[in-house]
């Protein structure tokens, strides 16, 4: 078999890897093999996080793969796991960081394991800034009413909007949720909403069938309970009424068939009656109005349940998670009108101080309604610097 020119110019300029190259793959994965699992689940963790900087790189560089980024962690950790907990522990779980301190840390070592203390107490923080801030922008959504309306709950979850509440909807009621005001509005607006609601309708009609077949599965699981149990209920009944003499000696008699005809045709005399099959009425009619209420309600707590728990897979959290603005404000505006009242307070403590003249005497009439006048321009322009007339202006 013959060799081209282009195909020996082609091997000729391929990258070999060399054996120094290959030793060295060949070592990282011996030694990556060797690290427990716990550790290159941490790897495998810090590789899939985009928020990490691995490494630094030009504009022009491609984007660092996963296998590049697990590499890079492993060579830090090899190299210095306290250098690694510096660089990524902010970075990891509590489970992540309990099984560093247990398998990477020498129980000597206090400064180790007061760092892992310190980011378990920066993720407890994390964690109930994140509950609190999410809590805060739930209220926020509420009041704005257009996230949380019933609309676009019923978009984001159709199915179980369609089993809680949906379902027992008249078409008068379904009709009145979805008009469409169209007097403030312009023409591609209504055509926009004309098409969204009959994807919506696609969804929410796929969503009823769902929730029919299931109704449907269900109603027909306990009616197969139903009746085997009026069928063992019949069974254990002929038992009862065949005679005891038949039962407890069936092979001394003669003629077996004689001996419990008097059993068998009592037992024909009595058939089980058959259950008509009737249709249901609708769900609508069977439950009253508090206790649709009532479901609708709980819709609305599990759609609100979902948002806290990060559950609400059309919701970017990144915006909430890390956006301090969500944090309590009531307590940090408390916290400024006490700074400022307190230097009030010691503003007055110091003007007190300072009503009598030089000789220790009281000053007279003209003199005070002077200093009135200045304690009033004082306070007035005090007034004017406090925060909330700046934000109000």
């Amino acid at each position: 078999m013959t060799t081209t020119l282009e195909e020996t110019t082609e091997n000729e300029t391929k990258p070999q890897n060399t054996p120094t190259d290959n030793a060295c793959q060949n070592t990282e994965s011996s030694t990556a093999s060797s690290l427990p699992q716990e550790i290159m689940n941490i790897m495998e963790f810090l590789s899939l996080n985009a928020k990490i900087m691995f490494k630094s790189q030009q504009r022009d560089e491609p984007e660092l793969q996963q296998i590049d980024k697990l590499k890079v962690a492993l060579d830090v950790y090899q190299r210095n796991p306290q250098t690694f907990l510096i660089r990524f522990g902010q970075y990891l779980e509590e489970k992540h960081l309990q099984d560093f301190a247990r398998l990477s840390i020498a129980d000597s070592d206090e400064e180790m394991h007061l760092m892992v203390k310190e980011y378990q107490e920066k993720l407890k923080t994390r964690q109930r800034d994140v509950k609190n801030r999410r809590y805060a922008a739930l209220q926020k959504l509420i009041k704005e009413g257009e996230y949380f309306s019933e609309q676009e709950m019923m978009k984001r979850q159709p199915e179980l909007y369609q089993e809680l509440v949906g379902q027992y909807l008249s078409s008068k009621e379904k009709q009145q949720r979805d008009s469409y005001d169209v007097r403030n509005t312009t023409f591609s607006g209504i055509l926009m909403h004309n098409l969204e609601q009959e994807q919506l309708n696609e969804v929410m009609k796929k969503a009823e069938q769902h929730v029919q077949e299931e109704t449907i599965q269900s109603s027909s699981t306990k009616e197969e309970q139903h009746v085997e149990k009026g069928i063992l209920d019949n069974f254990e009944k002929e038992e009862d009424e065949i005679p005891l003499n038949c039962r407890q000696q069936w092979g001394n008699f003669e003629n077996e068939q004689i001996a419990c005809s008097s059993s068998k045709i009592h037992l024909k005399k009595s058939p089980v009656k058959k259950k008509l099959n009737t249709t249901p009425p609708p769900l609508k009619d069977l439950i009253t109005a508090d206790e649709r209420e009532l479901l609708r309600q709980e819709f609305i707590s599990q759609m609100h349940e979902q948002f806290l728990t990060g559950q609400d897979e059309e919701f970017d959290y990144t915006n909430v998670d890390d956006n301090a603005q969500f944090d309590d404000l009531t307590l940090i505006n408390q916290d400024k009108e006490d700074k400022y009242f307190d230097e009030s307070d010691d503003e007055e403590d110091a003007h007190d101080g300072n009503e009598r003249n030089v000789d220790g005497c009281k000053p007279n009439k003209m003199e005070q309604d002077e200093e009135s006048e200045d304690e009033l321009d004082v306070y007035m322009s005090h007034l004017n610097k406090h925060h909330s007339l700046q934000k109000n202006n």
